[in-house]
């Protein structure tokens, strides 16, 4: 016997087996990770047709959330822990994903959203932000599984104003759920804190800008559950003034963990554990009120055997390992439609040459997945074992961008930099998977790193500090309109048109790249 599927219907969870000896034993856990999982509830169920009925309700909890285990006698089945399926009637927003005529994705002044074409818009949400452990007269109440939970009223209402202004302007949003006690507008509660960050986080650690979700006790579950149901209620309606949601990014490049989801020093197996963990959570939330509702894994330019800081193989992993473990748990707990993130800059953020990088080849063993190579991240999800039901797991490309330098550079970086952003614009419009490019700045940040990732100059004195339109915002401007094959040809021969071609249609190797001569000497 296997557990083939798990149903969630309005009143039911329904598992499905390949064949049933009656009657079976169903047992509902919490479904934490490296924690022990309280039993909820016991079921003695006579099986019918291969199918086994649970309630899906005991009083106001849902078991929608929970992790399942099925007993024939004393054998425990093997097959999925999780519901897997839902009923078509359970979501109210019952529409496709939907399918935009540009890729183009950016954060702007309204005047330049419109002028540019822009469809798309992710918006960053961070958990300490918005909720509170305390009910006052300036919170809303959210009940969730039982319990009520807080959230602050002004600061949801500043989340409002960016939904309906991007419903406004035609927008389709993915949000990045985010839990960061310092910045993103944290309260820094320190009771909120001490539930929702993860129990390793690093606060000694200058670098630990965001932790990881707490996966690991109920109140941490609780509160991150709350919060991303409490956005799915409020921004998936079809017919409501402040837009709809398409997806959420959970965290952000977390195979560079220590900095942007950080649980503390872990392998990358059991990091991958809570991760994957949240993740279904997210995708649970979401479908409950949306049919389409996606997840994404967010990934940095590390792929293979390569990271951010190899020196510290518990803090920095490789997006591959990632993925690769994604993988081997939905064998394992059950499957769901995660996809990806990811965030190919140049292999030098300093540089906006990408066609210049020396690290990325066209190989799956590629040490960084840049623009120059893109094509690979698609082409290994194309692989069998990493399909969803037989269709590859689609693919945003969430934040790059080109810097530029100041001084004697500027200008010549600057032209590498618009004709950069056509290229690679080109390349993922090849792309079968690929349904967002997003350009990361939209003016230059002072405090990004040294960075000028900007469309436009920074001006401290302007609207937004939207200062004057720097060549790319023109090749932004430009691309999937009549002007787009005049902007090919100007990016074509600026970067050599062999070249161009060749990375516009690269040859792509199903497979490691062979290694075993690159010793070999004599």
């Amino acid at each position: 016997m296997k557990i083939t599927s798990i149903l969630a219907t309005p009143n039911e969870i329904i598992f499905s087996f390949d064949f049933v000896s009656s009657p079976v034993t169903i047992r509902e856990y919490q479904p934490l990770v490296h924690a022990e999982c309280a039993l909820l509830s016991e079921h003695e169920v006579k099986g019918n047709e291969n199918t086994a009925v649970i309630p899906r309700f005991m009083g106001k909890h849902d078991r929608l959330y929970s992790r399942f285990e099925v007993y024939a006698g004393n054998d425990r089945i093997p097959g999925t822990q999780f519901v897997t399926d839902f009923d078509p009637s359970i979501p109210e927003n019952k529409s496709d994903y939907p399918v935009l005529s540009t890729k183009k994705t950016l954060h702007g002044t309204e005047e330049d959203i419109v002028a540019l074409g822009i469809k798309q818009q992710p918006i960053n949400i961070n958990l300490p932000n918005l909720m509170t452990t305390v009910k006052t007269d300036t919170t809303l109440d959210f009940e969730h599984d039982g319990k009520t939970y807080y959230f602050i009223k002004e600061a949801v209402e500043k989340v409002d104003m960016q939904m309906a202004k991007s419903k406004k302007l035609g927008l389709v949003v993915t949000m990045i759920l985010l839990n960061s006690p310092r910045l993103f507008g944290s309260t820094g509660e320190k009771a909120l804190l001490d539930k929702c960050l993860h129990p390793g986080f690093d606060f000694e650690s200058p670098d630990a800008f965001i932790s990881a979700f707490n996966m690991r006790t109920h109140d941490g579950m609780g509160y991150y559950r709350a919060f991303v149901e409490f956005l799915c209620d409020r921004y998936t309606k079809l017919d409501s003034e402040m837009g709809c949601v398409a997806g959420a990014i959970i965290s952000n490049e977390v195979n560079s963990q220590y900095v942007w989801g950080n649980a503390g020093e872990m392998d990358v197996n059991d990091y991958v554990a809570e991760y994957n963990e949240a993740m279904r959570q997210a995708w649970l939330a979401g479908q409950k009120h949306s049919k389409s509702f996606r997840v994404y894994v967010s990934l940095d330019q590390y792929w293979h055997k390569t990271a951010h800081n190899v020196r510290f193989p518990k803090r920095y992993y490789s997006g591959r390992d990632i993925i690769d473990e994604l993988s081997r748990l939905q064998g394992e707990k059950g499957e769901f439609p995660w996809c990806i993130a990811y965030h190919p800059y140049p292999e030098d953020l300093r540089w906006p040459d990408f066609w210049h990088d020396r690290a990325p080849d066209f190989t799956f063993s590629t040490p960084k997945i840049t623009f120059k190579n893109m094509e690979v991240l698609e082409a290994y999800l194309s692989q069998p074992r990493m399909l969803y039901r037989n269709a590859p797991r689609r693919i945003i490309f969430s934040e790059q961008g080109f810097n530029s330098h100041s001084g004697a550079l500027q200008s010549l970086t600057e032209k590498m930099a618009e004709a950069g952003y056509v290229l690679a614009y080109l390349k993922a419009k090849n792309m079968k998977t690929v349904d967002m490019f997003m350009h990361h700045a939209y003016t230059d940040n002072p405090h990004e790193f040294g960075l000028n990732l900007g469309i436009r100059r920074f001006n401290p004195n302007a609207p937004h500090h939207a200062g004057e339109k720097k060549p790319i915002w023109y090749a932004v401007y430009d691309m999937d309109t009549e002007r787009e094959s005049e902007r090919i040809q100007k990016a074509r021969a600026f970067i050599g048109e062999e070249l161009f071609d060749y990375l516009l249609n690269p040859p792509i190797e199903y497979g490691d790249r062979d290694m075993s001569k690159d010793n070999e000497f004599g």
